[in-house]
């Protein structure tokens, strides 16, 4: 057979195998079909799995009134936590310890899930944004591991375990119902941005406990829950981890977290306020009413409403981004300066004036008390 004759041969043998591999791979896989009982045992068999690998992480908190000999008696009130690290300090709310700050009658004992028991210490605390950090003398403790809160969104499974009502260590499941929420806080003027809102079962106890995704890693702090009876109604709130990631070194470390702030009273552009400040329909932005003398923003050059007349049209600055994140509402500002600044921090941020749109540098100062 001739040279030429043999490569034709070939090619033409090449040709027919590949064809013949590619019908093997183009075979339609059998897709495997569950029953009902079979997902939700796969489901039953997934919440197992995170409880039982996350439960010694988690710990009880007890406060108690101290007799005269320092021995803790009556039980005054209680709450979760979990561990923040691998030397025994335990991360919960604020304000489920806060008795103990005010009283030195107040002592904090810690109970495990294999019922071990420890009083605790406290080393710091945030009050705005509800976080305090507590000590047992224990080495070796297990954290929990942490999820990043801002790509969490609405429908994804949560998972929160606390101790409602005292009924130590209780699973309860539900979804992310909302993000991106502000909640008032009862110990500062200023409100807790980024909050998360869930449908799990939250209930006086889970305070401080973690809230989990599907992986089993912490997304928030249970913090509060929305109800005219202190009972569940499908309304709890939790503080995001990624707020908790910026506070808790500092309160490690025995220093107060330094907020970033610029300084002004604005509010959200709506229907009324559109019309008032003569932008186009649905035009999003935060409306400056106000700025503090000697802030961030007034240093800045940023103005404020000039009139202050309720019956008379806006003409404050309007802050639509700051640095390259966009601005709809007062919390998505709150939120950036929150999560992502700190005081000495310079941005920049973008506003509309006189229809045109300025860049303006601004150095943010510390949140003032």
């Amino acid at each position: 057979m001739s040279i030429k004759k043999t490569i034709v041969f070939t090619f033409f043998s090449l040709i027919f195998l590949i064809g013949c591999d590619n019908q093997n791979w183009e075979e339609p896989q059998a897709i495997k079909e569950y029953s009902p009982v079979e997902i939700s045992e796969i489901f039953e068999s997934h919440y197992k799995e995170i409880f039982s690998e996350v439960v010694e992480s988690i710990v009880q908190i007890n406060l108690y009134n101290q007799d005269s000999k320092g021995i803790p008696t009556n039980k005054s009130g209680a709450g979760a936590g979990f561990f923040w690290d691998n030397n025994g300090n335990i991360l919960t709310n604020y304000h489920v310890i806060q008795p103990a700050i005010s009283s030195k009658n107040i002592s904090i004992l810690i109970r495990t899930y294999t019922n071990d028991e420890y009083l605790a210490e406290i080393m710091g605390y945030d009050s705005y944004s509800d976080l305090a950090i507590i000590k047992i003398n224990k080495q070796n403790t297990v954290p929990l591991d942490l999820y990043d809160s801002d790509i969490i969104s609405p429908g994804e499974i949560t998972l929160a375990i606390g101790s409602p009502f005292d009924q130590e260590f209780t699973l309860t499941t539900g979804i992310v119902s909302a993000i991106g929420r502000t909640l008032d806080s009862s110990f500062t003027p200023y409100k807790i941005p980024s909050v998360i809102q869930t449908d799990a079962a939250i209930n006086p106890g889970n305070s401080g406990g973690p809230l989990l995704n599907s992986k089993g890693k912490v997304v928030g702090i249970n913090t509060q829950i929305k109800s005219n009876s202190r009972q569940n109604s499908g309304v709890g709130f939790a503080v995001p981890i990624n707020l908790a990631k910026q506070v808790v070194p500092s309160i490690i470390n025995g220093k107060s977290h330094l907020y970033s702030y610029l300084g002004i009273n604005a509010l959200n552009l709506d229907y009324g306020s559109r019309i008032r400040a003569n932008v186009e329909d649905n035009f999003k932005g935060v409306l400056i009413l106000d700025v503090l003398n000697e802030g961030p923003a007034h240093l800045a050059g940023i103005k404020g409403d000039s009139s202050m007349q309720p019956d008379l049209n806006y003409d404050g600055d309007i802050i639509t981004k700051i640095d390259t994140y966009k601005i709809d509402t007062f919390e998505d500002l709150m939120s950036y300066l929150a999560l992502n600044t700190e005081a000495g921090d310079i941005v920049k941020i973008e506003v509309v004036r006189d229809y045109n749109y300025l860049n303006i540098d601004v150095m943010l100062q510390a949140r003032p008390d």
